[in-house]
């Protein structure tokens, strides 16, 4: 006995047989189309695609076809390119500069390990604040001494080692 589920694409094959193609169909179930047409929008050819064109009595041929490419803006709209070195202006946030130092910081800074200068002790602070708070981002975001870089924590951002600098200096002036 057949099964209904096969009647429809029995039918197709037999429709496509009679108006004399030769090529055998393929069905494919509208539920797997769905998932072919979301990968297909979503991916993006950045280099040129070669293309088959032809008709199902002549050969395919194969043709090169260029990606889209955007339109050109004048030079009066487009944007300067920003320096990549010069990290962006930011105002000091002492709740975050507290909580990066309690997370990679406090270990060593509140007992005084490994020679680290305390927190709040203005003495030892002041020759390393005399230097520059430039001097203290590079020595906390790159190491120094026993002291590793970020403190230890490589996936810390640099915006918030600095903000724990800012923190630690506000605290031991």
């Amino acid at each position: 006995m057949m099964k209904r589920t096969l009647f429809p694409a029995m039918f197709a094959a037999a429709s496509l047989l009679g108006c004399g193609k030769s090529e055998d169909p393929v069905v494919t179930p509208p539920a797997m189309e769905k998932p072919r047409q979301a990968e297909a929008e979503s991916v993006a050819p950045a280099e040129p695609v070669a293309v088959l064109t032809g008709t199902p009595t002549a050969p395919p041929e194969v043709v090169a076809a260029e990606p889209p490419r955007p339109a050109a803006r004048p030079a009066s709209q487009t944007p300067a390119a920003a320096p990549t070195n010069v990290p962006p202006p930011t105002k000091p946030d002492p709740a975050l500069g507290q909580q990066t130092y309690r997370q990679a910081c406090a270990f060593c800074h509140d007992k005084g390990i490994a020679g680290a200068p305390k927190l709040g002790d203005a003495a030892a602070w002041s020759a390393r604040v005399a230097q520059g708070v430039d001097t203290l981002y590079a020595s906390a975001l790159h190491g120094k001494n026993a002291m590793p870089a970020k403190g230890g924590n490589p996936s810390l951002a640099d915006v918030d080692v600095r903000a724990a600098v800012d923190f630690i200096v506000s605290q031991s002036r």
